[in-house]
């Protein structure tokens, strides 16, 4: 197959294409150009998860970023790290375009709450080491990636700010 072929096939598979576009509308992924997405699908897996099932533990070591395509998980802190409560409480719940664990492409800590699905779940998720060598190839993708990261952590961190001063 020529080259040429190739990157028609590539380009006009409706499954790269609806890929693509799902990935545009993410905020870590806002402003790459189409070829760019393209290049991060190729560092990126998708899974279909059971209802019911647990996608990681709290504690668990934080290795990858995981972006929800179709269905809902629940992020759960656990009744011993919550001394008000009793049992688990869930903290969020994440449906189609959401995002989790992002915290974990900056650092490889112990993740700070188990997250499990409530319906069937087709999750991408993207591990730490592999978007590390992907900016390392593409230094100007993964800026851009890592200034989207950054708003979106800075965002967070301003909603559970303003929150705890509400609570005081």
């Amino acid at each position: 197959m020529s080259l040429k072929a190739f990157l028609h096939r590539i380009f006009m598979d409706p499954e790269f294409e609806r890929n693509v576009e799902f990935l545009s509308r993410i905020p870590f992924f806002q402003g790459l150009h189409k070829h760019d997405l393209g290049k991060l699908l190729g560092i990126m897996y998708a899974k279909t998860y059971p209802a019911g099932e647990v996608v990681f533990q709290e504690g668990d070591a934080g290795r990858a970023l995981f972006i929800v395509e179709s269905g809902e998980v629940a992020i759960v802190k656990s009744a011993h790290a919550a001394p008000a409560h009793t049992e688990d409480v869930v903290i969020a719940r994440v449906g189609p375009g959401g995002f989790f664990g992002e915290m974990a492409l900056l650092e490889e800590l112990p993740r700070s709450a188990t997250v499990k699905t409530t319906a069937e779940s087709v999750l991408h998720f993207m591990y730490k080491v592999k978007l590390d060598a992907f900016m390392d190839k593409h230094p100007r993708i993964g800026l851009k990636v890592l200034r989207n990261l950054a708003k979106v952590l800075s965002s967070r961190l301003r909603v559970t700010s303003d929150s705890y001063v509400r609570h005081l």
